[in-house]
């Protein structure tokens, strides 16, 4: 009788692991966005973590979100640029899909990234990208790292 109370109280702990989460769900992992951008010939050469162990790194986010609590949520902010094609690309990587809305609750896509470039502006679950410069051959990069996260 023993064992089965051990069973059952195992199995309920297991089941409350593995729930839906309520808005805790994530679309992609750092490395699988990191994965994507590389495997598309779009490496990242930048990387800051919003790791809270790590000293001196704070994410950057667009306009009020930096004063906000939204910040807090931000696994990694992840960069690349070619300087012979003038492109740019700035990615972040939320710890949630409910944290990437959040953001862009407060700050509209439309308003992350400004300049005289094309911007594209896309987000995919928790997973936040603005590139710059995109176009031709680069643009199909970029569009292979994008089709990688859908």
């Amino acid at each position: 009788m023993r064992w089965l109370v051990v069973l059952l109280a195992s199995l309920a702990l297991l089941a409350a692991g593995c729930g839906g989460g309520g808005g805790k769900t994530q679309s992609h992992s750092v490395l699988e966005v990191s994965k994507a951008f590389y495997d598309a010939g779009l490496p990242f050469t930048g990387v800051v973590t919003g790791n809270q162990y790590v000293t001196g790194q704070v994410p950057f986010l667009p306009l009020a979100l930096n004063r906000s609590d939204v910040r807090f949520n931000v696994q990694a902010q992840l960069s690349g640029s070619n300087t012979t094609f003038h492109t740019g690309e700035v990615v972040w990587v939320f710890d949630t899909n409910a944290h990437a809305q959040q953001a862009l609750a407060a700050v509209p896509l439309v308003k992350w990234g400004t300049g005289p470039q094309h911007i594209v502006r896309e987000q995919l679950g928790n997973v936040i990208v603005i590139a710059s410069g995109f176009t031709g051959a680069s643009k199909a990069k970029l569009d292979q790292a994008l089709a990688a996260l859908r």
